[in-house]
């Protein structure tokens, strides 16, 4: 039941960046990070980055959030994992992708990101 809601939850998300447009919106979240460093995190420009993606213009979602992009797939087999699968193909893509390499691989790139960023003003 809680994978359910968690997946409904996730669907009503998307739904709203479908048909709201961040850039636009006064009521969509802005980031804590940036409103009380200046800095920009990894994360920022997602809700955009998204919202372009579901309309179809990926060069629009790189021009928001590169990383983003870059950990979607990742983000994405995660969500299948937990979700979708089940038996000894969840277990061999847990392993995977829980596998403290990957996570640390992910972790480096994502402070890795927030430095160049905020230097290269990306």
């Amino acid at each position: 039941m809680k994978k359910i809601a968690i997946g409904l939850l996730l669907l009503a998300a998307l739904a709203l960046l479908l048909l709201v447009d961040p850039a636009e919106s006064v009521w969509m979240p802005k980031c804590p990070f940036k409103l009380l460093t200046g800095l920009q995190c990894p994360g920022c420009g997602g809700q955009r980055a998204v919202h372009a993606l579901l309309h179809g213009d990926v060069v629009g979602a790189l021009r928001y959030n590169w990383f983003l992009i870059y950990a979607a797939p990742y983000l994405l087999l995660l969500i299948v994992e937990r979700f979708f699968l089940r038996g000894d193909w969840q277990q061999k893509v847990q392993r995977f992708a829980e596998n403290r390499h990957v996570v640390m691989f992910y972790v480096v790139s994502y402070c890795v990101w927030l430095v160049a960023r905020n230097i290269l003003h990306i």
